[in-house]
């Protein structure tokens, strides 16, 4: 059984979002308010997946995911958040969450996360990648601005029904959007993106997904 931390401010939320997640098999081990709260239980715990909120007073979610990544970098967890600033927002994909969930909470992108991310130990190579990969299409589009990114999540969405996270096994949909919405400023995007993932790009599904997108 998948077990599981909670950290938000809001004491209903992890009311409600506990009772969802055991709802589906998930066991909820720890529950806490600040990031200090999520060190310590992480510390203690040490839970197959924390669900951190990233707003939270005095020690918000950006304190705890940097505490945890220093001792503890293979750590599974999730941010949560409804809207941030673009500096923000970059700050914690620096930080290299293992997923992150947009507010309102939708029960069942939260499972499929949950599920992809405590997959057996053969399949985590992979999912790190993908994971890796998507956080530097997230960073680049953050730098072209929060309205250009919403155009792209919009896009995908509207005309492919899949999210960013998707775009890793179906590169195509990307470009043809990214095309579509930038048209001369595409190949400058694409040089970003690059330089956003040059740390993994010697790893040859990445360069796969780079040459479907240069082709």
């Amino acid at each position: 059984m998948i077990r599981a931390v909670i950290i938000d401010d809001d004491k209903d939320t992890i009311q409600l979002f506990s009772e969802l997640l055991e709802s589906n098999g998930i066991k909820i081990v720890g529950k806490g308010y600040n990031g200090q709260d999520a060190v310590f239980l992480y510390q203690k715990l040490r839970p197959d997946i924390l669900f951190l909120d990233v707003l939270m007073p005095v020690y918000d979610g950006v304190f705890a995911l940097k505490k945890i990544r220093e001792s503890h970098p293979e750590s599974v967890i999730v941010t949560m958040f409804d809207k941030l600033s673009i500096s923000k927002e970059i700050e914690i994909n620096r930080l290299k969450p293992s997923a992150i969930i947009k507010e309102p909470i939708d029960v069942d992108d939260i499972l499929r996360v949950t599920h992809k991310l405590c997959m057996p130990a053969g399949d985590s190579l992979d999912q790190m990648k993908r994971t890796m990969v998507t956080l530097a299409i997230k960073n680049t589009f953050l730098e072209l601005g929060l309205e250009e990114y919403d155009k792209i999540v919009l896009m995908l969405q509207k005309d492919y029904s899949c999210s960013l996270e998707d775009c890793y096994d179906n590169p195509e949909y990307l470009k043809q959007v990214l095309k579509d919405l930038l048209g001369d400023s595409y190949n400058d995007v694409i040089n970003s993106l690059k330089e956003n993932i040059k740390n993994i790009s010697s790893n040859k599904t990445t360069l796969n997904f780079l040459d479907a997108l240069s082709s």
